[in-house]
């Protein structure tokens, strides 16, 4: 290690407090730059998993209004169209309301196939795994009426630890029942997401057992769907189609309003404003403000080096070689605690993935984040290097002896 390095090292280490406390900054500011990026990445990645081959049909006025169960076979009419279901939220808790997840009503003889590309089966009826587990949940699941098909994480979470042939009780928030029990559905498969905007804390169970359910006085609602989902042919034009499925229902009895399901499920992002633009403003502001109090803190080292830079030239090293030292000093301070910051957003990943999953979607400190961790780190110490040491420039050694007294 040369000179100039050995020196810049042991000048971090000379003012621990406001070094100390310099590193403190930029470990806070790159954690929550790490944290908000990943949340954005996240949420992004949800849209852009979303199906190009894939339509969501939702009442034209708002998605909390119903659409008839008689929409569906004009939906199949329809040129290019392949399969559609039903989709329905229920919205129930189990045992307890801080225990939720998603739970939806979806057509018996037509999700499993739908949904061929987005969740490999993982375990079917009597332990069934391997290429044999799709058919036999498909077959489970029409034949028996209590049937749900389940995310992988609700079998791996301790709190549920939901199992192939368990009857699991749903209390509902909506659809009451009129003896004031529970929906009691019994487990036929398990799945592996195999897209990002698709959950793996997740239920789906047969809409017939719920409207079935309603019309025999069993419980109270209505018999109705609440979104179509609707795959169509590779390579036709879903603008077309999805004009073409409104123009069936321009006059009702419920108006439609088709549309991809990558708009679908930005429509929820959308929802509560530009999120991830919010979130991206916060990490830049944050990053912006810590560098001030970066190059701050190097000005002030640059002041207390100034005899030491007049001693230096005056044995004969160049006034680069001072500028240099700063430059150094704030790229070893930048790094340090870029690297803390890092080391604490991979840290907590898993606690934020525990406490948030279900909220924060494929939250993950990538190799992409980790490397603009570490650039924004040095590029952060390198210029606060340089605010300080470009004056060292054009200082003599008189000048920088003199300039203390």
């Amino acid at each position: 290690m040369n000179f100039p390095v050995r020196l810049a090292l042991r000048h971090v280490f000379s003012n621990k407090t406001r070094n100390g406390l310099t590193i403190l900054a930029i470990t806070i500011a790159v954690f929550l730059l790490c944290f908000l990026l990943a949340v954005v990445r996240g949420i992004d990645a949800g849209v852009r998993s979303a199906s190009s081959t894939r339509l969501v049909t939702q009442s034209a006025v708002s998605l909390f209004v119903s659409l008839p169960m008689s929409y569906r076979p004009k939906i199949d009419a329809q040129d290019a169209v392949t399969i559609a279901s039903e989709f329905r939220w229920f919205g129930g808790y189990y045992q307890d309301p801080a225990n939720f997840f998603p739970q939806f009503a979806v057509n018996k003889d037509r999700f499993v196939d739908m949904y061929v590309k987005d969740f490999e089966i993982i375990e079917g009826p009597n332990g069934i795994t391997g290429p044999g587990a799709r058919e036999a949940v498909k077959k489970a699941f029409a034949t028996e009426k209590r049937a749900a098909i389940i995310g992988m994480g609700l079998r791996d979470d301790e709190k549920y630890n939901f199992q192939i042939g368990d009857t699991v009780p749903i209390i509902p928030a909506i659809y009451q029942r009129a003896d004031g029990g529970a929906w009691d559905y019994v487990i036929v498969g398990i799945f592996k997401p195999l897209k990002a905007r698709i959950p793996d804390k997740i239920m789906y169970f047969r809409s017939d057992y719920l409207n079935d359910s309603i019309d025999s006085g069993e419980a109270f609602g209505e018999v109705a769907a609440g979104v179509y989902y609707v795959n169509i042919d590779q390579g036709s034009q879903s603008e077309i189609i999805a004009t073409s499925i409104d123009q069936d229902f321009l006059n009702g009895p419920q108006r439609t309003q088709t549309v991809t399901e990558a708009a679908f499920a930005s429509f929820f992002v959308s929802a509560i404003g530009n999120l991830p633009l919010f979130l991206g403003t916060v990490g830049g502001a944050v990053l912006f403000s810590i560098f001030f109090s970066v190059v701050n803190a190097m000005l002030i080292a640059g002041r207390q080096r100034l005899k030491e830079a007049g001693i230096l030239q005056a044995l004969g090293f160049p006034p680069i070689t001072s500028c240099l030292l700063l430059i150094i000093e704030g790229l070893a301070v930048a790094l340090i605690g870029g690297a803390l910051g890092l080391a604490l957003a991979i840290g907590t990943q898993d606690l934020v993935v525990l406490n948030f999953g279900d909220s924060i979607r494929n939250y993950e400190i990538d190799s992409g984040l980790i490397l603009l961790a570490i650039s924004t780190s040095s590029i952060l110490g390198i210029t606060a290097g340089l605010c300080a040491g470009i004056p060292f420039l054009r200082y003599r050694p008189t000048e920088a002896l003199r300039s203390l007294g």
